[in-house]
């Protein structure tokens, strides 16, 4: 692996995976999908050698921008790989899906992610990077289809879609279930780098909890002055 491009927004993630990967390989941070396609149109980039970019994409992106960098960038690199992570649209999932490229959602932990990364390049095996992140998350009776954006309770059949941030945020606190996550916690994984009012984590916080609502077997409980938990039930409770 000659060099790892990391292309995004200034915001934690590329610090995060930076941090772990810049010991082991070369890597390069490029600030937008903008720079990066500048970087390809003007013949900055390297032509030799095998790259792995990872792309930054949020729900904003620019449909023809991002296709264009793409294109470019698997015209002049077909060996090399690239995948992408964020909180992209249907349309922009769908794009991908018809370049072959693998669209990764939203790691949980970030550092761990990129560690996982790292031992993948490591062993050789980086063209499965596809399996960092499961398409789908199971809590007691709740299934939550990631790549469908639907939650369902598989006793009584409720299907409802969910939305992105809704997604995350029970993937957050499905990480730690029956144990409390802080605010700061949950606002630094969900909406990393952005300032966020309280009133609007409480909103999404408040549509989750409704559905979750339906489940015989989880609540979403709000610890007053600590945070919140997806409790799992447990004989004889809720």
């Amino acid at each position: 692996m000659s060099m790892i491009w990391l292309v995004g927004a200034q915001d934690p993630w590329t610090h995060e995976y930076a941090d772990v990967l810049s010991g082991f390989f070369a890597v390069r941070r490029i600030s937008s999908l903008r720079n990066f396609k500048r970087l390809l149109m003007l013949n900055e980039a390297p032509r030799s050698g095998e790259f792995m970019c990872i792309l930054r994409i949020s729900e904003a992106e620019d449909l023809i921008e991002l296709h264009a960098a793409l294109s470019e960038f698997l015209a002049i690199f077909s060996s090399s790989t690239i995948c992408a992570v964020g909180e992209g649209l249907a349309d922009h999932k769908k794009l991908l899906q018809g370049l072959g490229i693998a669209f990764l959602g939203v790691p949980v932990d970030i550092v761990e992610s990129a560690k996982l990364l790292r031992r993948m390049i490591e062993g050789g095996s980086e063209k499965i990077l596809v399996d960092v992140v499961n398409s789908s998350i199971r809590i007691g009776d709740i299934e939550i289809d990631r790549e469908a954006a639907r939650m369902r309770v598989l006793a009584t059949g409720f299907d409802e879609p969910l939305t992105p941030k809704e997604i995350r945020i029970f993937q957050v606190l499905s990480t730690s279930v029956n144990k409390a996550i802080s605010r700061d916690e949950l606002v630094k994984k969900v909406w990393p780098g952005i300032r966020v009012s309280a009133s609007t984590v409480d909103s999404h916080i408040s549509r989750l909890r409704k559905k979750i609502d339906q489940s015989f077997e989880c609540r979403l409980e709000t610890n007053y002055g600590t945070g919140w938990t997806l409790a799992i039930r447990a004989e004889g409770s809720f």
